[in-house]
């Protein structure tokens, strides 16, 4: 059986995509999915939880993401070949998955990607642009919910 591949997943119509692009290669390779959900809290959120209740209103949030998480991810993985397990884990989203990766010896880490302006880039930063500078195991970002498979025929 060959390595596994580690998804990341938010419960998102991006990461549930890139759930399928890493379903369907699993498939073909014989690979197993390590679908890790990530729990984290943003530095706003952090900062506003000082406030009186916020603490026990983020932890419902997040519990709930969680569920719909697991819940869509079972959707989508119903009816396939494919041997897979759901991770939580809680913490910086690209540190994570690289854990995970390294953890189940992944050959290679798959998320979603959504494209950010410049702005949204610096301010929010981007799960699939950190794994891809600093992972090491190979990234695939699969980007506006569609992945593309590049047919290659042999030159003769």
């Amino acid at each position: 059986m060959a390595k596994p591949m580690v998804v990341g997943v938010d419960g998102t119509a991006d990461s549930l995509c890139a759930l399928g692009a890493a379903a369907e290669l699993a498939e073909e390779s014989g690979a197993g999915l390590v679908v890790v959900h990530v729990r984290h809290e943003s530095g706003v959120v952090a900062a506003n939880s000082a406030l009186a209740g916020a603490g026990v209103a983020i932890n419902e949030a997040l519990d709930e993401v969680e569920q719909m998480s697991r819940q869509r991810v079972a959707d989508v993985l119903a009816g396939r070949r494919v041997k897979w397990r759901f991770e939580v884990a809680s913490g910086d989203p690209a540190h994570e998955l690289m854990e995970a990766a390294r953890h189940a010896q992944a050959t290679t880490i798959v998320v979603g990607g959504r494209t950010h302006g410049i702005v949204g880039g610096l301010v929010i930063g981007s799960v699939a642009q950190k794994l891809v500078r600093h992972s090491p195991v190979s990234v695939l970002v699969v980007r506006e919910g569609q992945a593309q498979r590049l047919e290659v025929t042999p030159i003769r």
